[in-house]
């Protein structure tokens, strides 16, 4: 018997005032001798002992009551049992993770896996609830009439028992008044599995549902995969040769001699096809370079693939893609002269840009000469500035094709003419950085005087910009970064730099707009570090100066790191960039989808969906190759750990999930499911509290002290 409010069982203690009160009465009675009354002594002795019966009966009466009115008001009740006919509920889970697709006895292991789901389906009959699910790394229900169950065409996922056998016990506790079963149907790879301790904590699988595990792999399994493919970088010189390697592993039993290997590499223009042959010795990993020589600027695809046939063939190709680009040209505009180059803003700017510009072999002597006599390095790193003085010379033609990017080394030295063609530049899609400054380098005579308000006409600045701040015996220093940016996820780690150490004497304080995104900021929540977007481009502003006019950060080991953050991530180079990779399984970024899509991805819509029509790429990556989506490149391989054929027994599987065993010989579960509808018992105790009091109160009118 259980209790609803087990909170009134505290009241039991009212029991002892029955005996309290009688003991009190004994107390207070008094013996008088009374000579008259001593002839009726015989009379009085023959009630004595049936008024001492019902005191004690009295007594019993009260203290039930009590006891009684206490159970009833914490509401006692039964838990019931139930097994009806039909009640039933068996959950199928099927396997479909790649290595599901190794060859059966009746075709691929999945059709021998959904050949004997149907049997084991069949054994409850038509009255029984059957619900059916595949599973990898994740779980999709489906549409389970026997007549239609058929195996999926494509397996690539990689296997995730934990998820399946909890997604199992969370169905069964919806429906905790059936007496179910679960029944799971894999080829029990070694590789889905985790640590003990972390799988039997999270999972905990009731002792009283039985699972049956059905093992449909095989004993021994041949195969080859490849398990890397590797460049040095996404962004490679069009001047060096690109190699690609690969990391093969053979997984068989067996040494492998003269394997042939294809690497294609295609732009989508040209192709190019390289072969190789490499021997393998059972059990060991060995890689394979491929040199494509110097390929044209542009975004290539490489698979590379193994032309040979084993057990698990969704391992024997595997996908990279890389940019072929020369360093993005960089206009660096400075508002100062010539003449005054080595103390101009630009100088610290143009010099941390082109710190990649020249290849680590390459010696000062590699240097050449340009037209103006001036030093320049072969074209190789990521960024190539340029610098313009607009004092001694005109601002170019800019145009978000040919210049990917303009910096501007401090905003009050931009006459408004200026200003009004970059507002255009970015409007465009053009990529602005501009630093903060005095203007003192201009060369104009005071046309920096109206630049703050030109730069605010434009909407190029980043809210209203007010007087430059000067700081006072402390420097301000940066005190909170979102790390989670792209642009400063490197400095979340201390060992890689710590902007707070940065000092600066002159800051420029800014109120940001709505629209904009203040990524870093000094004391008392004052932007140092923000950016917002201006039609189809993008404006990133640091509120200090570029040289050291405004403090010695550019002395700092950060200020290279910083800037090039900063030109990095408007150039899509930080973060993943344009080239991202994924495993089959992983989940989309639904923001990138084009709304129509995103809305046909709602989960609910997926939840039940006939074994024939599932897809799920509009959630997941479901297919290996590569995808063009929301600007970037995805390539999508098999995850590594598919490869591994390595299994583990029944009884291994059961006790690394501490799951009861179901009999596999009968199809009736071992045991009931005690459900948890509850029979309360308040009406025959209130019953019986009316009796008692019935009973009290003739008594206590019988009864004499």
């Amino acid at each position: 018997m259980n209790f609803i409010q087990t909170g009134f069982l505290i009241g039991g203690l009212a029991v002892a005032i029955p005996v309290l009160v009688h003991l009190l009465s004994r107390w207070q009675v008094r013996r008088v001798e009374l000579g008259t009354m001593r002839f009726l002594q015989e009379v009085m002795q023959d009630g004595a002992q049936r008024r001492k019966i019902r005191r004690w009966l009295l007594l019993l009466t009260r203290m039930a009551t009590v006891a009684v009115l206490v159970l009833l008001f914490a509401r006692p009740y039964l838990p019931e049992t139930i097994r009806r006919d039909g009640d039933r509920l068996r959950v199928m889970l099927i396997d479909r993770s790649a290595s599901m697709s190794m060859p059966g006895q009746g075709g691929r292991l999945i059709d021998d896996a959904v050949a004997k789901a149907k049997d084991v389906a069949a054994e409850l009959g038509t009255d029984a609830t059957i619900l059916w699910a595949w599973f990898d790394s994740s779980v999709e229900p489906f549409d389970g009439n026997l007549a239609r169950v058929s195996a999926p065409r494509s397996v690539v996922g990689d296997t995730n028992y934990l998820a399946a056998l909890r997604w199992a016990r969370d169905r069964v506790a919806a429906d905790s008044d059936a007496i179910a079963d679960v029944v799971l149907l894999s080829d029990l790879q070694q590789s889905g599995l985790a640590s003990d301790a972390l799988e039997t904590a999270t999972l905990q699988m009731p002792k009283h549902l039985p699972v049956r595990v059905i093992d449909v792999g095989r004993p021994a399994a041949n195969n080859l995969a490849i398990q890397t493919v590797t460049t040095t970088s996404k962004r490679l010189s069009p001047e060096r040769d690109t190699l690609i390697n690969a990391t093969l592993f053979n997984f068989g039993t067996l040494p492998m001699e003269e394997i042939p290997m294809t690497a294609t590499a295609t732009n989508g223009r040209r192709s190019v096809r390289l072969k190789k042959s490499i021997n393998l010795p059972d059990g060991q990993a060995q890689e394979l370079s491929f040199d494509f020589g110097k390929l044209e600027p542009g975004t290539w695809q490489v698979t590379v693939q193994l032309d040979v046939e084993d057990d698990l063939a969704v391992d024997n190709r595997r996908m990279t893609a890389f940019e072929i680009a020369q360093p993005a040209p960089v206009l660096v505009v400075d508002g100062g002269s010539r003449d005054g180059a080595q103390l101009a803003e630009s100088f610290y700017l143009a010099a941390a840009l082109r710190q990649t510009s020249r290849k680590p072999e390459q010696s000062v002597d590699a240097e050449q000469a340009d037209d103006d006599g001036r030093q320049t390095t072969p074209r190789s790193g990521l960024f190539d500035p340029q610098v313009v003085f607009l004092y001694d010379d005109a601002l170019p033609e800019i145009h978000p094709g040919r210049t990917e990017l303009v910096v501007v080394t401090d905003c009050r030295s931009l006459p408004e003419r200026w200003i009004q063609r970059l507002e255009t530049y970015v409007s465009a899609g053009g990529k602005l950085l501009v630093f903060a400054g005095d203007g003192s380098n201009d060369g104009s005579g005071g046309a920096s005087a109206a630049s703050h308000a030109a730069w605010q006409q434009s909407g190029l600045a980043p809210g209203t910009i007010q007087t430059p701040m000067r700081s006072g015996a402390m420097p301000f220093r940066i005190t909170s970064v979102d790390s989670a940016n792209p642009m400063l996820s490197p400095f979340a780690d201390p060992q890689s730099g710590d902007l707070g150490r940065l000092s600066f004497d002159q800051i420029l304080p800014v109120r940001p707009d709505e629209r904009t995104a203040v990524l870093a900021r000094f004391e008392e929540d004052r932007p140092a570090l923000t950016r917002h977007r201006l039609g189809q481009g993008d404006v990133v502003w640091f509120l200090s100066s570029a040289d050291a006019s405004w403090g010695n950060w550019t002395t700092s080991p950060l200020y290279l790191p910083l800037v090039h953050q900063m030109a990095g991530d408007l150039l899509d180079l930080t973060g993943e960039g344009k080239i991202r990779y994924r495993s089959v399984g992983d989940r989309r970024d639904l923001s990138t989808l084009p709304m129509a899509q995103r809305a046909s991805s709602d989960p609910a819509a997926l939840r039940t969906v006939s074994a024939s029509t599932v897809d799920t790429e509009s959630l997941t990556f479901g297919r290996i190759g590569f995808e063009q989506s929301g600007g970037a490149l995805y390539v999508i391989n098999s995850t590594a750990k598919e490869s591994d054929p390595t299994r583990i027994p029944v009884e291994q599987f059961t006790e690394h999930f501490q799951i009861t065993p179901a009999d596999s010989g009968t199809s009736e579960v071992a045991e009931t499911v005690q459900g948890e509808h509850k029979h309360e018992l308040w009406p025959w105790f209130a019953a019986v509290a009316v009796v008692l009091l019935t009973a009290e109160f003739s008594l206590a009118n019988r009864t004499s002290a």
